[in-house]
């Protein structure tokens, strides 16, 4: 995530996942912790049943794998017998549930709306039971996109502030009048309380010089910080940085924030994990769709008013994500408000850093290595 070469090895890495979209299921090495499914929903076969798939008792003919589907689409389901004989039951899965059992000879169900609310792949699983041996299993991946065409909004700058360029700024958050900042970089990471009218730094704690400082959240009176590729996080004391404990996941670490009495971390990928902070254990995962295609490259991330918002990784525009669904609602679009000329590292120094004010609504922006902090209002809601 922290440089071109990392982004195009991601960039490569997307290829392949669109390419086959089972992929996805397995993407980003598992969740955070130890509970929750993988994001979409696994199909597996037994021995027995992988041995049985060659005789064919039904032949699905709708929908095909692949296919995609506006989130509160009602998905028709249809399948034909393959042979004279036909199967006494067939059981249909999605999403890991049992649809329904179909026994009257009828080819045919729907999977209901309300179902297909949320985005992501799923999984359809039709299950053929005949008297003559093992069940026929047939499975396929389906993903659900947005129905929602996302707002485009703008910004106007309110306020610039001084902010320290050598700061590589992996995670902000605004907290009782001061700044609390992560910065990557092996041996040059840090967690930081700032002034915002100076941008002086008031306290700083250096990680040791193996970590890449990533995302920060503030639960309680607690600070949680991840760290890139290490798949460990520490647990500060916000008063003063007295490290409180350590916690774990098995993907790598982007960003962090806070909702209600979870965090939400995201991996790079287009999912964001919900995470009981007690043990770090991830009970929900949230895949970010837009009406078009999943929405890679999550990155820092803060949760204002009810949404989600997201860096999307070398780029100037933040995704405005419904967490409850995982549909993009809205892109902001922060394109020119750095100049060229403050820039240090053409492609690399971009856009990352997002913090929200809950008392006054106010709302700042910065990026890695920028000496300016931006006030800013979002224009066109």
């Amino acid at each position: 995530m922290k440089g071109n070469n990392r982004f195009l090895t991601i960039m490569v890495s997307s290829v392949f996942a669109s390419l086959l979209v089972v992929s996805v299921i397995v993407s980003c090495g598992g969740s955070p912790g130890t509970v929750g499914n993988s994001g979409a929903d696994s199909v597996s076969m037994s021995a027995g049943e992988a041995a049985s798939a060659a005789a064919e008792i039904i032949r699905v003919l709708s929908p095909v794998p692949s296919q995609e589907f506006p989130s509160g689409s009602a998905i028709r389901i249809t399948f034909e017998k393959t042979t004279g004989i036909s199967p006494d039951s067939v059981e249909i899965y999605f999403a890991g549930r049992l649809l329904t059992t179909i026994r009257d000879g009828s080819y045919n169900t729907v999977i209901p709306a309300q179902q297909t609310g949320t985005t992501g792949v799923r999984a359809l699983r039709l299950l053929a039971y005949s008297g003559r041996g093992r069940p026929q299993s047939v499975s396929m991946f389906l993903t659900i996109l947005s129905d929602l065409v996302p707002a485009r909004y703008g910004y106007r700058i309110e306020r610039i502030f001084s902010h320290d360029k050598t700061a590589y700024t992996q995670g902000l958050l605004f907290h009782n009048g001061f700044f609390y900042e992560s910065t990557g970089q092996e041996g040059r990471s840090t967690l930081r309380k700032v002034d915002p009218e100076t941008g002086v730094v008031i306290r700083r704690l250096n990680l040791e010089a193996k970590f890449f400082g990533e995302g920060i959240a503030l639960l309680g009176d607690r600070i949680y910080q991840l760290t890139w590729k290490h798949k460990v996080g520490f647990v500060y004391d916000i008063e003063n940085f007295t490290e409180l404990g350590k916690f774990y996941y098995n993907t790598e670490g982007w960003g962090l924030t806070t909702v209600d009495d979870r965090l939400v971390m995201s991996d790079g990928s287009n999912k964001l994990y919900v995470v009981d902070p007690n043990g770090f254990i991830t009970v929900r995962i949230i895949e970010v769709y837009d009406n078009k295609s999943m929405v890679m490259y999550l990155n820092e991330l803060e949760y204002v008013n009810g949404e989600i918002w997201a860096n999307v990784f070398m780029s100037d525009l933040i995704a405005r994500i419904d967490p409850a669904t995982g549909k993009v609602t809205g892109y902001i679009d922060l394109k020119g408000i750095l100049p060229d000329s403050d820039k240090m590292n053409e492609g690399d120094d971009v856009l990352n850093g997002i913090a929200w004010d809950r008392e006054s609504g106010r709302i700042w922006v910065t990026g890695k290595n920028w000496p300016k902090l931006f006030q800013i209002r979002v224009t066109g809601q």
